[in-house]
């Protein structure tokens, strides 16, 4: 069994500490590029159920061919969005998966794919 080992930032007390989380390959159902893998903290409620607030996310830089259903970190507004790709009458989108959010909703054209998330860790 092998395991990847990620390095993350993030900012306690207002201080940025290095982490590093491990896990074994066989969470990662799709192929990937080791080299392009990187973990993100997510901030804000809008992926929930699936992403929940604070979780930490796997995603693939190698990876931006847009696919409908799945979820990709996008830009747009100098901000970072966690995304479900979602064709909506023929023409591509970015949506929020939780109701409460169901107004961000990014035209493909207005949003600049960064990465594919591959994988959640969540704290329960």
């Amino acid at each position: 069994m092998s395991i990847i080992s990620l390095e993350y930032h993030e900012i306690i007390n207002n201080k940025v500490e290095k982490k590093q989380i491990e896990f074994s390959e066989y969470l990662l159902k799709e192929p990937y590029n080791l080299s392009s893998l990187f973990i993100t903290k997510v901030d804000g409620q809008s992926m929930q159920p699936v992403i929940n607030d604070k979780a930490l996310v796997v995603a693939d830089l190698s990876q931006q061919e847009y696919e409908d259903e799945k979820i990709f970190l996008v830009s747009k507004d100098n901000k970072m969005w966690i995304k479900k790709a979602k064709i909506i009458n023929g023409e591509k989108y970015y949506v929020s998966i939780n109701k409460d959010f169901s107004h961000l909703v990014y035209k493909y054209d207005d949003a600049r794919m960064i990465a594919r998330v591959l994988l959640t860790f969540t704290n329960l």
